[in-house]
């Protein structure tokens, strides 16, 4: 690449990190004379925002078709495993490179799975009010149950899916698990059971969802589905807000069969204080950070500047989502 020319990178929503050292210093590293600018789009629109870029890297902001077509860039990068936020079938038809960054937090999100699946059936969260409200009695959370006793299920079984069931089986579940995209033997060399969503629904104590945001998983999870669930099944959400159906779920936990709901994403974000799952008693919510360690933190930011570098040179590196944009004349 010519160091004549610099590679015009912006950074749309560079305030989730501290500063953006890591970025210039990888992408000035891999290709050598850049001009790196960082713009917090914040609400706004990235055409708008922004004049020009031959790489774009974003969080959490949405990068659509217009911005595409407004900056002129080549590379758009994800810092994260999912791609929702970016039009990836407009990418592919401008022949524009869609990043994200795979094995950065999958112990994160194992560990984070288990962990709300686990404060649930201890019934911490009625435990946590009952105490700071003056009270001192065990009875305070009912139906406390113990893993040995429950099944774990996974919707989709990719890598976080299987930290968090290695984890689940070393304190005592038995883990079943649904994806379509796996064989039954790749299911169980993995470390489950296979099973059919049906059977997923109806066995399942603590089902967690794992799957990518796709028209085929957008509110796959509503009433039809929650009504099926165990009594006093517990639902755990680390993938996308929008797998699930918000209402159907409230009512779930209001109602039954649902007697508690591990969210660490919601259908919005960040969402309105007004959301009812926020302070439902039965809910512990967290603010979409299963991914969060500080190594995690590092390990994505540099491996994605890696990744959009070898992607703008038209690498097939993994990470590159779209492949066939790279042969897009």
């Amino acid at each position: 690449m010519s160091s004549e020319t610099p590679v015009r990178i912006v950074h749309i929503d560079p305030d989730g990190f501290e500063d953006v050292a890591i970025e210039r210093s990888t992408l000035e590293a891999e290709l050598g004379s850049i001009a790196f600018e960082t713009v917090d789009v914040g609400g706004a629109d990235v055409a708008e925002a922004v004049d020009a870029a031959d790489i774009l890297l974003t969080h959490y902001a949405s990068v659509p078709a217009s911005a595409m077509d407004a900056t002129g860039c080549s590379v758009v990068t994800c810092y994260a495993t999912g791609v929702d936020n970016v039009d990836v079938e407009a990418a592919t038809e401008r022949g524009i490179a869609v990043t994200n960054v795979p094995k950065y937090c999958d112990e994160e999100v194992g560990e984070h799975i288990v962990t709300l699946a686990l404060a649930l059936l201890r019934g911490l969260p009625q435990y946590q009010t009952h105490t700071a409200e003056g009270g001192w009695d065990w009875r305070a959370a009912d139906s406390v149950r113990t893993a040995e006793t429950q099944t774990f299920g996974f919707f989709a079984f990719g890598r976080k899916a299987r930290v968090a069931a290695a984890r689940a089986k070393a304190f005592g579940f038995d883990v079943v698990a649904h994806d379509p995209y796996l064989s039954a033997e790749e299911i169980r060399e993995a470390g489950a059971d296979p099973v059919s969503f049906d059977d997923l629904v109806d066995e399942s104590d603590v089902l967690s969802l794992n799957a990518p945001l796709t028209p085929e998983t957008e509110q796959r999870f509503d009433a039809s589905v929650f009504d099926r669930m165990r009594p006093g099944s517990i639902l755990i959400n680390t993938a996308r807000g929008k797998l699930v159906d918000e209402d159907a779920l409230l009512d779930a936990l209001d109602n039954g069969p649902l007697r508690g709901a591990g969210l660490d994403v919601l259908a919005s974000e960040p969402p309105e204080q007004t959301n009812p799952l926020l302070r439902h008693p039965e809910t512990i919510v967290t603010p979409h950070a299963a991914w969060y360690s500080p190594g995690a933190v590092e390990r994505v930011r540099r491996r994605g500047s890696k990744i959009a570098a070898a992607a703008y040179r038209g690498e097939a590196v993994d990470g590159v989502v779209n492949p066939d944009a790279l042969h897009v004349e």
